[in-house]
This record gives C-alpha cells, sequence and structure tokens, in this order.
C-alpha cells in the first residue's frame, strides 16, 4: 500500500513540473545572450530581450529567463544583425581578422570579383573564420581571354595583374574582338554555373572597354536572374564624369531589368555625388532595382595604374601630386615618380585624397544607399603581405580596411548622422535585402529574428570606435566596443579577441548552387 501511495506521490511531482514548464521541457540553448538591446532592421525590434541560439540559428527572443550550454551577458549592448560587406578585396585571414574586429560577419568579394570562381570557394572552404562569397570578376575574366593569365581565383593577391602587364595588358587596354568577347562570355558564365554571387565590372580600371561588350554582360546576367556591381567609369568630376559613368550602367540595367550596385558613389561623382544619388534615387522610382553604396572616408585607395590617375587626372580629379601616396613606402607622388610606377607596377596600391565631407555625408544620410569598406589588401614591408599571427599595426593599408563599420557607428553617435536603425540598415539588412532573391541564404541574415541564421554582432553603442588611421605606418589597427561577433552560432571573437581555429565561416553562393 506504501508502495503505491509513494508511486502516486511521485507521479504527481513529476506532472507537477512539467506543467510548470510553458513548452513542457526546458529548452537549453547552444548560446545565450542575456539582456541586450536587441535591433532588428527589418521589424523594427528595439528592446531589452534575451536571444537563444541554437543548431547555428536565432530560436527564441523572448523577455523571459532563459539557459545555455554558454552565456553572453550583453547588459549595456547592442545586439546586432553580423555586419554584411559586399566590397571586401581584403580576403586573406589578417583582413578577415580585422574585419571580424569590425563587427563584418559576411565580407564578401563581389565589385572585383574572382575567376575562376571555384578556385576562390575551394581555398576557404572549411577553413575560414566569416562567411565567404564572390562575385564572377568581369576584368579577370577579360585578362583570362585577352591576355591568357590565370587569376587562380585570387583576384587582388593573384598576381595576375604583372604578368598580363608584361604581356601588353590588353584586358585593360583593348576593346574585346569577336572572338575574345566569345570566350569573356563564356568566362563569365562559367562563373555564374559555378555559384559566382553575380558579376563584377569595376570598368573603372578598364575603361577602354566598349559598350558594346558591357550590354553582352548584363544580358549575361538577366539570363542567369544575377546582378552587376560596378566601379563606373571615370572618376571625375568635369565631362566624362563618374555621373556620365552612373548614366552608363543605368540606362544598361534598365534596358535588361537586371539589378544594380553602383559601388562607392562619392569616390567616382566627388562634387556632383547629391546629383548621382539623385539620378539613382530617380532610376529606383521608376521601378530599377538600382542601390548606392558609401564609405566613410574622404579619402580613397586604388591601383596606380588606374586610367583615371592618367595625364589630366588634375582636373578630372581636383587632385595633385602631392595628394596621391604609395600606400607601401609613403612616398608622396611628384610627375616623374607617378609615371615611373604607373609603368613599372600598374597594380601597386595608393592612397588618394579625392573626397570631399561633405558629399561622403550626404551619401551617408540619403536612404537606401548603403556601407562598402572597399577594404584593400594589408601590406606588410618585410613579406609582403601580413599572416594571421602578425601583431595589430605592423600592416600597412587603408583604415576603411580596418574600421569602416565602427567609424560608422561613431559618427551615429558623436554627430547624428542618422539614427542608429537606419545605420544598422545600412550595414547589414540592406545588402541582405538587395541579394536574397537571387541568393537564397541571405533571406536568413541581415536580421535578428527567430528562423535567422545567428549571424550576430554586440557592441557598446558608447564607446564603440574605429582606431586604424592614414599615419605612422600603423594602419591595421583594429576596432574598439565589439566584445562579441558570432558566425552561424559560433562565437568567432570573445572578450574583443577574434579565436583561433575557429572556422565556422559558411560559402554564400547564387541560387543556382544554394
Amino acid at each position: 500500500m506504501n508502495t503505491y501511495r509513494s508511486a502516486g506521490i511521485l507521479i504527481a511531482t513529476i506532472l507537477a513540473i512539467i506543467a510548470s514548464s510553458p513548452a513542457g521541457t526546458a529548452e537549453t540553448y547552444d548560446l545565450v545572450i542575456l539582456n541586450g538591446r536587441v535591433m532588428d532592421p527589418e521589424s523594427g525590434l528595439d528592446a531589452v530581450r534575451n536571444v537563444g541560439v541554437k543548431g547555428g540559428k536565432i530560436v527564441e527572443i523572448t523577455e523571459t529567463k532563459i539557459d545555455g550550454k554558454e552565456t553572453i551577458d550583453a547588459t549595456g549592448h547592442v545586439v546586432a544583425p553580423g555586419f554584411i560587406d559586399l566590397h571586401i578585396h581584403g580576403q586573406d585571414p589578417y583582413a578577415i581578422k580585422l574585419l571580424l574586429r569590425d563587427g563584418v560577419t559576411s565580407p564578401l568579394e563581389i565589385e572585383f570579383g574572382a575567376y575562376p570562381v571555384e578556385d576562390y570557394y575551394k581555398k576557404r572552404e572549411g577553413k575560414w573564420q566569416a562567411n565567404f562569397g564572390t562575385s564572377v570578376g568581369h576584368g579577370w575574366a577579360r585578362m583570362n581571354a585577352m591576355d591568357g593569365v590565370d587569376p587562380k581565383g585570387l583576384g587582388l593577391y593573384s598576381g595576375a595583374m604583372k604578368v598580363a602587364a608584361r604581356k601588353g595588358a590588353k584586358w585593360s587596354k583593348k576593346r574585346s574582338e569577336p572572338k575574345q568577347l566569345k570566350a569573356i562570355i563564356a568566362n563569365v558564365e562559367h562563373g555564374l554555373r559555378q555559384g559566382g554571387l553575380g558579376i563584377g565590372m569595376p570598368v573603372g580600371y578598364y575603361t577602354a572597354v566598349g559598350s558594346p561588350e558591357i550590354a553582352e554582360i548584363v544580358a549575361l546576367a538577366k539570363r542567369y536572374n544575377s546582378f552587376i556591381a560596378t566601379h563606373v567609369r571615370y572618376l571625375s568630376q568635369i565631362p566624362p564624369s563618374g555621373y556620365l559613368g552612373v548614366e552608363e550602367f543605368l540606362a544598361a540595367a534598365a534596358v535588361h531589368d537586371v539589378r544594380l550596385i553602383v559601388h562607392h558613389v562619392p569616390s567616382n561623382c566627388m562634387r556632383l555625388t547629391v546629383h548621382c544619388l539623385n539620378l539613382i534615387d530617380a532610376a529606383r522610382k521608376r521601378g530599377l532595382k538600382v542601390v548606392g553604396e558609401f564609405y566613410p572616408y574622404t579619402f580613397g585607395s586604388t591601383l596606380i595604374g588606374a586610367g583615371y590617375l592618367g595625364p589630366g587626372f588634375q582636373e578630372r580629379t581636383g587632385m595633385d601630386y602631392m595628394d596621391i601616396a604609395d600606400m607601401k613606402t609613403g612616398e608622396t607622388m611628384t610627375k616623374e615618380l607617378l609615371a615611373k610606377k604607373r609603368k613599372e607596377n600598374p597594380g601597386r596600391l595608393i592612397i588618394m585624397r579625392h573626397i570631399k565631407e561633405r558629399d561622403m555625408l550626404a551619401a551617408f544620410r540619403r536612404p537606401g544607399v548603403f556601407v562598402g569598406a572597399d577594404s584593400l589588401p594589408f601590406i606588410d614591408e618585410k613579406s609582403g603581405l601580413p599572416s594571421w599571427d602578425a601583431p595589430y599595426g605592423v600592416a600597412k593599408g587603408h583604415p576603411r580596411g580596418a574600421g569602416t563599420h565602427a567609424k560608422v557607428l561613431r559618427l551615429v553617435r558623436e554627430r547624428h548622422v542618422v539614427p542608429l536603425m537606419a545605420a544598422l540598415e545600412k550595414l547589414s539588412y540592406l545588402q541582405a535585402k538587395f541579394l536574397e532573391d537571387m541568393v537564397p541564404n541571405m533571406k536568413l541574415r541581415g536580421r535578428v529574428k527567430p528562423g535567422a541564421v545567428a549571424d550576430i554582432t554586440i557592441f557598446d553603442p558608447e564607446s564603440v570606435s574605429d582606431n586604424a588611421v592614414w599615419a605612422d605606418g600603423k594602419y591595421s589597427l583594429p576596432s574598439t566596443g565589439i566584445p562579441y561577433v558570432i558566425v552561424n552560432g559560433t562565437i568567432v571573437v570573445k572578450d574583443s579577441e577574434v579565436l583561433k581555429d575557429v572556422l565556422p565561416g559558411q560559402p554564400i553562393r547564387n541560387a543556382l548552387l544554394n
């Protein structure tokens, strides 16, 4: 009798415990983020909440206390979507480490792209800390077809430009002949079939390309439900100006009904920036799916062999020789030195001062214009490129490769350029929204909501700051005030340190291979 009674008491106790749990049993998450200010640009949620992560996804956002195998106390911090950047040329582990410290979870190479695309992805599969992806580089495809050079999917790290220069650099100096154009189109098409995220067309670096070739490539993008990303021709504020370069691609995109990204609008349009932004807005109102991009600096970086730095650049750009410096040596250009370096090493990186603050801020404030760092590889004087283990600050490069996203947040705090939620849109959601129809994976990124991929950046809005500056050779200093960065549910930055050998990065590809 006592046995039955004891069993009944035990069963009643178990039932009472089950009844007290909302879901029957208490969920234990892989990771919980407690007491953070959750900000989701898609829904507009801006409130203190707890976030539960399991299996690489956000499972729950709640005011209720939750438990997990690992816990982050985000009190006083913003819990935001991991930053997505479509304009990252710095594609080595050292550059990615700096970008993670800057809150970037998906640093993608879209403007210049890569070729062959499969080589780019194979190099990173299972070995990368952040998500990775590339467009098909039209310029690289030209180089292969016209100069017989294989860029090996390495982009600006391949040395392909030097090899092509020795062969005459027909890719950047000549219009394609019919046979060459056929090969170029085949190369780009092959790259799309390998998962390339759109087609990168930085024709500002090969202005000899003909408009008919551009039209052929844009038509190809339409056939594959893809998009075009361009650095337009004519980095200039006099005719033919950057405004005309924007018009050229808007026309091609409108005729073929193709989505378009116009990279770094202030860099190309300079004092015509507002006019270019108005042109993009007018196109959007007429139904064209086009977006502009900016970075929060008044000086840019480029290849010394760029066409717009040829004779007459002073009138076109408003710069003089003293406004151009060799990134590696710090030398300021003279007429003779610029000519010498352009001839001997057209792929050399330089810094140039050519953007007015009013134009940068005009793009920053414009709705629908998102952030793109245009980050370049950092240079170490001894080895050529820094290793993952190189200490911060030893490598030279444009500060935007280390501090773009934190600088955006700092300017929001100090100068109230846009509201914080609008800044987060520009850092993540707008990029995901632009890509998602062609890249289904992006429907689950750029948001903080149940079901989304757990790419999350946690920052202190009162202290987040960029530290990389163009001074004293210490250009690769990391951002601060971003203590945690989570990629696909795995902590990669913990207490402001990038964890070594933690490699949760996943490939981001187009719809053909998603």
